[in-house]
């Protein structure tokens, strides 16, 4: 059963959609999931098929868009990761208030770039009661200058000053299509296929977001999350390399589980047999860390 929900985040509204399973006894309270969407997505693009899974495996899940993107307030295409980590911890607060939800027994699942955001807020949120992160990245800074030499470095830093002086000088944002600025391959092809049916998937992003990512480092606070910790990473990546979640899983305390899919891509993981495996892998983590635990 799929409800329409809202929340506010910061002073915005937020818009969400809560996944209850069909079969509820009165009065149950049950443990809870909040999904997070990857980079420049929103909550109907990907997401519905894992929500589905866990209010099947008796979890209720609550999808929802970072302020700006999808049916959420906020400037259109503003990508700041301290700003999302905010709208999922206030995600976590609006799913407590929830008179099905179990308040004690809530977890993060987040895919890509909301596996980074997921990563933080458990490492600040001692609510998050279980965590699983997907295809996500240990460093932003790796992810955005990679296999660059010293003279795109130093042409990648030289435009970020300037597009941040003619900000605060000018009050003129350069803003880019995400194809502009996830220019691999394989998400390339992905924007192209889906933005037909999902127009909103060609919302701009400032230039500067290249900046904000470059200083979102999972691989800092990993280590200061204390809720078991489940890891997906897909073998063939090239979008967040499984190099990326190995680094993460190495710096993770236990309880952790790293699953890998293997002759996955990256989108593979969203369709098929990959999105079976890396689902019931996530449903089964939520089933022992949620599910299984009295109260």
């Amino acid at each position: 059963m799929r409800t329409d929900v809202s929340f506010y985040s910061e002073g915005m509204r937020v818009s969400g959609q809560l996944y209850l399973p069909d079969q509820r006894r009165e009065g149950e309270k049950l443990p809870a999931v909040v999904l997070c969407h990857g980079f420049a997505g929103f909550k109907e693009l990907l997401l519905p098929p894992y929500a589905e899974r866990f209010a099947a495996s008796g979890l209720a899940a609550l999808l929802f868009d970072y302020r700006g993107f999808g049916g959420s307030e906020g400037e259109r295409g503003r990508l700041v990761p301290a700003e999302q980590v905010a709208d999922i911890r206030n995600a976590v607060t609006f799913v407590q208030t929830l008179s099905e939800v179990d308040a004690e027994r809530v977890g993060l699942w987040g895919t890509s770039f909301g596996g980074a955001n997921a990563i933080y807020v458990a490492a600040a949120d001692r609510r998050v009661k279980a965590l699983a992160a997907q295809l996500t990245f240990a460093s932003g800074e790796r992810m955005i200058k990679g296999t660059m030499d010293g003279e795109m470095l130093q042409k990648l830093e030289a435009t970020l000053q300037s597009v941040l002086e003619r900000a605060v000088t000018r009050n003129k944002v350069l803003r880019l299509a995400p194809e502009q600025i996830l220019t691999d391959p394989e998400s390339k092809a992905f924007v192209a296929r889906m933005s037909e049916e999902f127009p909103q998937l060609k919302t701009k992003i400032p230039f500067a977001t290249l900046g904000h990512v470059m200083e979102h480092n999972p691989q800092t606070v990993i280590g200061r999350v204390r809720c078991p910790t489940l890891f997906v990473s897909a073998a063939e990546d090239r979008v967040c390399p499984p190099g990326e979640t190995e680094v993460l899983f190495a710096l993770a305390s236990e309880p952790k589980k790293l699953v890998v899919l293997e002759g996955c891509r990256h989108y593979d993981a969203y369709e098929g047999t990959h999105l079976e495996k890396g689902a019931g892998a996530a449903v089964q983590w939520f089933s022992t860390h949620l599910l299984s635990v009295d109260h």
